[in-house]
């Protein structure tokens, strides 16, 4: 099936136009040596006209292009030549345009020897047609189209190869923003890039190291064809001038070339790990932000003792950049989500993050038929602290109170801070009503331990309202309006105590 032309390559694309050219401008000629009834005329004229209008549909049908540009080559060179025998001297002017387009037509070595052949034969056929005089000039003219073309030829191969290649990085390029901008996993964008240099120096293997929270170690950012083992040993690596190509990159935040690890002293340590994974050299590029602060580091890794060339610094340059990219959008979207779903003061989680835990936490207890309480807490007494004080000192409540709560909780249990002085506790998987009791009063008993704020004792305790599910609600709404309902209640009530949903309906 015939494919449309839009959707063929460059190179067909050529050879379909240079066949199809071939074939109208050959075809008059034909033409006129049969009116004229001139058999060897005929016979070339024929055998060039049908033999290359053959490689058209060729092509068209088949798309193999290697194999037609080769028989389109030998077909004209075959050609020329047996117009030549027959018909003499006139021809020979035609293997200028085969010489030039024999390195288009096959790769370059083949070209040079089919059109040295095809210059020796030709002279040998004609050489008695022509004087002393213009032989040597026409050899000549011949040798020296031969050597522009296969310059010509050779450097637009390379420029088709750097083309080729800048277009497939490029592409590469696009596809990895592409994943950044749609806020893919990082691992897999690093794996994207890593595939992408590796593909461009076939003989590295690569892996980025990431900072860990501390800062002061480096974890696996990627590294998909580094062996197990030595993954491992990366795993936690010091961030130190002098330990191994990648601590040091990302200590001095400059880039650290290893020629040969075996007798590199910063490799020392690691020497016969390098060795047992077959490592003789190593590269290490800082992965540094726009503030100037480093985020990891990007190395590569040879098999043999190497330094890198000035080609491959650009293109790992390139992809250290996309790395940066990546690693910085997601700082962004962590940093976007921090500020999202939990409070800046006290790093709870807010409202936004309390409904999401509390929605599945009420599904999990449906599943499980299992119950849970809700804990509302108010601190007492918050506004005088904040009035007499200020905002420092409220702030620092606000602080230690959080604090205190986490600390009086257990593992699964969720603490968010709704605004102001206002708290939930989800209490998960409680069981029995003395475990709800003993909770809640040893939050109660833990607020109300005195605060130091400038040198003074303050004394702030919170009011607790309880409703439990799904005695006191099914939905979240109801359970946090009762939850309220039960707080307020705890507030009337002398405060400093704990107040349930149950008593407080009890209460009215």
């Amino acid at each position: 099936m015939a494919v449309k032309m839009t959707d063929r390559t460059l190179e067909e694309k050529i050879l379909l136009g240079i066949t199809a050219t071939a074939t109208l401008i050959l075809f008059p000629f034909l033409i006129t040596s049969i009116l004229s009834r001139d058999i060897p005329h005929i016979i070339v004229d024929f055998i060039a006209v049908f033999g290359i209008f053959a490689i058209f549909l060729g092509v068209w049908f088949t798309r193999r292009i290697k194999l037609y540009s080769g028989i389109f080559a030998v077909l004209a060179h075959v050609n020329i030549l047996i117009g030549i025998y027959i018909k003499g001297q006139g021809l020979i002017y035609w293997l200028f345009p085969i010489i030039i387009g024999s390195f288009y037509l096959l790769p370059t070595l083949m070209a040079i020897l089919f059109n040295f052949a095809l210059i020796s034969v030709a002279c040998l056929f004609t050489y008695q047609q022509f004087d002393s005089f213009t032989l040597p000039r026409i050899i000549a003219a011949f040798i020296v189209t031969n050597i522009f073309s296969l310059i010509f030829s050779v450097f637009m191969k390379n420029q088709n190869r750097r083309l080729s290649e800048e277009d497939n990085r490029g592409k590469i390029r696009n596809s990895i923003l592409e994943l950044v901008a749609s806020s893919s996993e990082l691992s897999k964008v690093l794996s994207v890039i890593i595939e992408g240099v590796e593909n461009e120096f076939p003989e590295t293997i690569c892996s980025v190291l990431l900072r860990d929270k501390t800062g002061k170690h480096l974890v696996i950012g990627a590294a998909p064809h580094l062996p197990d083992f030595f993954n491992e040993a990366l795993e936690g690596l010091p961030i130190e001038q002098g330990v191994g190509s990648c601590g040091e990159a990302v200590y001095t935040g400059k880039r650290v070339i290893v020629a040969d690890i075996a007798s590199d002293a910063k490799w020392a340590s690691w020497a016969s790990l390098a060795k047992q994974a077959n490592f003789a050299a190593c590269w290490s590029e800082p992965i540094i932000d726009n503030q100037g602060q480093v985020l990891g580091t990007f190395a590569i890794y040879y098999r043999k003792i190497t330094t890198p060339t000035t080609t491959e610094f650009k293109v790992i340059e390139q992809f250290v950049n996309l790395a940066r990219i990546a690693i910085e959008r997601q700082k962004a979207d962590q940093l976007i989500w921090q500020q999202a779903n939990y409070d800046s003061l006290t790093n709870l989680p807010n409202r936004n993050l309390l409904h999401e835990h509390l929605m599945s936490a009420i599904a999990n207890s449906q599943r499980d038929k299992k119950q849970l309480a809700i804990a509302m807490l108010d601190l007492d007494k918050f506004k005088h602290v904040n009035d007499t004080l200020g905002h420092g000192a409220g702030d620092f409540v606000l602080v230690e109170c959080a604090k205190r709560i986490k600390g009086c909780i257990r593992k699964n249990d969720i603490a968010a801070r709704l605004g102001g002085d206002e708290f939930i506790v989800v209490l998960v998987g409680t069981t029995t009503a003395e475990d709800i009791d003993k909770i809640s009063h040893k939050l109660s008993k833990a607020l109300a331990e005195p605060y130091y704020i400038y040198d003074q004792q303050v004394s702030c305790t919170a009011s607790i309202g309880l409703a439990i599910y799904p005695n006191d609600g099914l939905s979240m709404d109801d359970l946090l309006k009762n939850a309220d309902q039960a707080m307020y209640c705890a507030k009337t009530n002398q405060r400093k105590s704990v107040c349930y949903y149950k008593d407080a309906m009890s209460a009215r």
